[in-house]
């Protein structure tokens, strides 16, 4: 079995897992998602199919050509009266050949005109909604690494607390050797230890869960994390300083709104389009044919024809079809309006959830780090009253329980602040990579 176990590490050792990486930056993460992630690639995969419909579209403006060949053997049986009464009877066997190359170009077609146009909306659209798609990775990449992060910070402050409560049993079971403790204080710090191991344990799960999210999204497995050095973290609140700067800044950067917008123009098109179907359309038509026998009243004749004219082609009744799909393109315009509006509605509510939630987590940062002083003085004057025997052993764990909880919260806050600005800069539209390297600059190696 051990020789198994060896074999296996050296094959480990030759062949690293796919995906697996000791370390990387913030940034690191994101540029290998970007050719990683799945709804990504899906996006672009999407958006170079609809980049195809502009030619698609320009096609109606081209000429059409189109070329047509035709080779056979025709048979001819046919009886007819003879001079004297008698039936004259003839089968006649001939070769029939038809050549022709003909030649359309529109001239006028209102509905070709609307459809391009429609188009250039719909593949706009699609643009918008790449970068979304790009834009957004970076938001999920921050969330999922700022949660290991977080999970990181859990498991340390688990360990630590495991570690001061495994202290305070030692102490506890020194006194009660000593004639001083009682067998109470034993048992309530190991009940509290074994508390704290089943916490870690479920911190230590969340952690495991939290980068195999991170993987999910970049493909890569990580061994060690860039975490927050609090001493490099700013708390500037946002600039522009009001609210309503940023709402206009999103009402037209956002791209949730852009692409909606783009909804918007491809349903006026739409209805343009359809409504073309009452109106005429003028093509230019030419034509050259070679004809040979054509058929059994042509056999043995030879025709060669030019042509070239314009067509004039005027709708008069669909039954009723047309009107039905511009009801329906007016329906269809109504709705993506209310979506946009929507989308407005959504994005503005956004912006002011983040922003007040920059203003507010500055505070709250603050009232923790301060939260966090005072109970390590509460842990240093509670445990100098067990020792002097004016305080129990559950004050003094209580003590240590609330100083390891403020930890917990003060690190929490800090990745909601710094997360809470990528998410308003991706609610502006404005979140960009150099967003992404400012956050490595406040982000140190810790194992």
């Amino acid at each position: 079995m051990r020789n198994l176990l060896k074999l296996y590490a050296a094959l480990m050792a030759a062949f690293p897992i796919l995906g697996y990486a000791e370390n990387a930056t913030l940034l690191q993460v994101y540029q290998k998602a970007t050719s990683y992630d799945a709804t990504l690639r899906a996006a672009r995969q999407d958006n170079q199919a609809q980049q195809q419909e502009i030619d698609k579209s320009l096609a109606n403006f081209l000429p059409q050509i189109r070329l047509s060949m035709y080779e056979g053997r025709g048979v001819q049986d046919s009886e007819s009266p003879g001079p004297f009464g008698n039936t004259i009877k003839r089968h006649n066997v001939y070769d029939s050949k038809n050549y022709s190359l003909s030649i359309r170009q529109s001239v006028f077609s209102l509905s070709n005109i609307a459809d391009y146009a429609q188009t250039k909306a719909e593949i706009a659209r699609s643009d918008a909604m790449l970068q979304r798609e790009q834009i957004g990775l970076m938001g999920r990449v921050v969330g999922a690494y700022l949660d290991v992060l977080l999970a990181t910070e859990n498991l340390r402050y688990a360990e630590a607390q495991k570690a001061s409560v495994q202290s305070q049993l030692t102490q506890a079971e020194k006194r009660f050797k000593a004639g001083f403790g009682t067998i109470t204080e034993i048992n309530e710090a190991k009940a509290n230890l074994e508390t704290v191991h089943a916490q870690g344990l479920e911190w230590g799960n969340g952690l495991e869960y939290n980068k195999r999210v991170l993987e999910n999204i970049s493909g890569i497995y990580l061994d060690a994390f860039f975490t927050l050095d609090p001493e490099k973290l700013t708390f500037e609140p946002p600039t522009p300083t009001k609210i309503e700067e940023w709402i206009d800044l999103g009402m037209t950067r956002n791209l949730e709104i852009q692409a909606a917008s783009h909804d918007v123009e491809a349903m006026h098109q739409e209805i343009r389009k359809n409504s073309s179907g009452h109106l005429p359309t003028l093509d230019l038509v030419a034509a050259r044919s070679k004809t040979e026998s054509d058929n059994n009243f042509t056999v043995g004749q030879k025709y060669e024809t030019d042509t070239i004219g314009l067509q004039l082609n005027i709708p008069l009744y669909s039954g009723g079809y047309v009107s039905a799909t511009v009801k329906q393109a007016e329906a269809k315009l109504r709705f993506t309006e209310e979506t946009l509006s929507d989308k407005q509605r959504t994005v503005a509510n956004d912006i002011r959830k983040y922003f007040n939630e920059i203003v507010n987590g500055i505070a709250r940062v603050e009232a923790k780090s301060q939260a966090v002083k005072s109970n390590e003085i509460a842990v240093v004057g509670t445990q100098k009253g067990y020792e002097s025997g004016i305080r129990s052993n559950v004050e003094v764990l209580n003590a240590q329980e609330k100083l390891y909880s403020a930890r917990r919260e003060l690190a929490q806050e800090r990745y909601k602040l710094i997360y809470n600005r990528l998410m308003l800069r991706q609610s502006a539209g404005l979140l960009n990579e150099n967003d992404l390297a400012e956050v490595n600059k406040i982000l140190s190696l810790a194992n």
